[in-house]
């Protein structure tokens, strides 16, 4: 049996084990164009899709890692050295189980609740996300997925089209909310942009046109918070380009239009022919940034009169009654979806707190969250440096950042999350690919 479990881990290459990543990772960014023919046109009830894949990849993904680890030290590769962020990862794990272990209800704290489904169960899925995409090196098969992200993304924004008499306005396509497909339409649309930085000629074109055509869509479904983590996002390529004089031209072409079909976009209402009433955009932007200026105010005056409940369309009440909590369980927290039972006590209408550090903290108490954010800012360093080796790599690094900044704004959702798994996935990837770079140049 030992003879034969070593001649499997000898036939098994390292080019198929990332291929394999590539297909499984392929069969999760699909999933909107899937979600959308099996709900439209074979009547299929919501998320079908969604769940089958986020187990599928998940265990999948889990099992492939343990392959490749086992071939690793056979094959005395292995070094701990390079595993930082997967030990992170392994220890945020422990913690996130003794939190649910102690949970007020273990139950829904591993299996989640109907609506989000984000129990600790999920979770682990979510790891085989991470690990699967940190197996991949070839900037090709992560070019392909994000191209097959972007197109997915056109085909369910021009699909309904052609279907329904209906204002695109809060329109949550394939997804529960609208703010969700928000977190969707973020991702793609800063894919879009950095795909007409990564390409010449007629592609780059193309490119910059369903750039555009996005963040028209991106307005449209008026998530703020997405919008604000765009601009942020172009700010810090803005001032990287300069610094490093990387892609200065085709950053500042990305910004200029951005700023300019926002300002267009908001300030005329665009609509496309008689029958498709995409809604109106007037004011979208303006009144989104007017509001945003008075919450700040709000946030840093010593003013007692000044309400920051309201703040963030209410998020500022969240945020309290989750801080709250945090300094109610602040070791361990109190378990995966521990927040829901507490807000209703006190009458908050909700069961996040819309801001993944507070949610961390609720759940899996302060240590866990200052593990998170450690994770998180240690892979931001460590490849910093290396973002413009090439455009793939500076794409994944803005990607991931511009929706790590939208989560702290948002919700997190079983049908949104991995894809910024996925992007910590390719982040390792860079930081492993680095270390053994710099490790052979010390040899």
């Amino acid at each position: 049996m030992k003879k034969l479990f070593n001649s499997l881990i000898n036939f098994i290459e390292y080019n198929y084990l990332e291929y394999f990543s590539y297909l499984l990772l392929i069969v999760w960014v699909i999933s909107p164009v899937v979600e959308y023919i099996l709900k439209n046109y074979l009547h299929f009830g919501y998320t079908t899709y969604f769940e089958f894949a986020i187990y599928f990849i998940g265990l999948s993904g889990i099992l492939e890692y343990i392959i490749y680890i086992i071939k690793k030290i056979k094959d005395k590769e292995f070094d701990i050295k390079k595993m930082i962020p997967q030990i992170l990862i392994g220890i945020l794990l422990i913690i996130s189980i003794i939190a649910s272990i102690y949970s007020n209800d273990s139950y829904l704290s591993f299996f989640g609740e109907g609506y989000r489904k984000e129990g600790l169960i999920v979770y682990i899925m979510y790891i085989g996300y991470i690990l699967a995409a940190s197996i991949i090196k070839n900037k090709k098969y992560v070019s392909n997925i994000f191209k097959i992200i972007i197109f997915s993304a056109l085909f369910i924004i021009i699909m309904p089209l052609f279907r329904y008499d209906f204002s695109y306005k809060n329109f949550s396509n394939v997804f529960f909310q609208f703010n969700h497909y928000g977190y969707y339409l973020m991702i793609s649309t800063m894919l879009a942009g950095f795909m007409f930085v990564h390409n010449t000629k007629i592609k780059k074109i193309i490119y910059l046109l369903i750039y555009i055509f996005l963040i028209y869509i991106l307005i449209l479904n008026d998530t703020f918070g997405c919008y604000l983590a765009i601009s942020i996002s172009l700010t810090f390529s803005f001032i990287y380009s300069i610094i490093k004089k990387y892609k200065r031209v085709d950053i500042i072409i990305l910004i200029v239009t951005f700023v300019a079909a926002s300002f267009l976009i908001s300030h005329f209402d665009i609509k496309i022919g008689e029958r498709i009433k995409v809604g109106n955009t007037q004011g979208i932007v303006s009144n989104n940034i007017s509001t945003f200026s008075s919450d700040v105010k709000k946030i840093i005056s010593k003013d007692e009169n000044s309400n920051t409940d309201r703040v963030g369309t209410g998020r500022g009440k969240l945020w309290k009654w989750a801080w709250k909590y945090t300094v109610n369980h602040p070791i361990i927290g109190g378990g995966m979806e521990s927040l829901n039972s507490y807000y209703k006590d006190n009458n908050v209408k909700s069961d996040r707190p819309h801001n993944i550090m507070l949610q961390v903290s609720s759940f899996i108490g302060i240590p866990g969250a200052i593990l998170y954010l450690s994770l998180i800012l240690y892979l931001a360093i460590v490849n910093l440096k290396n973002i413009n080796k090439n455009t793939i790599n500076y794409m994944v690094y803005v990607t991931a950042m511009c929706y790590y900044i939208s989560s702290n704004f948002g919700n997190s959702m079983f049908y949104t999350s991995p894809y910024f798994m996925i992007l910590l996935g390719f982040l390792i990837s860079m930081y492993s690919s680095v270390s053994k770079l710099e490790n052979s140049k010390k040899a």
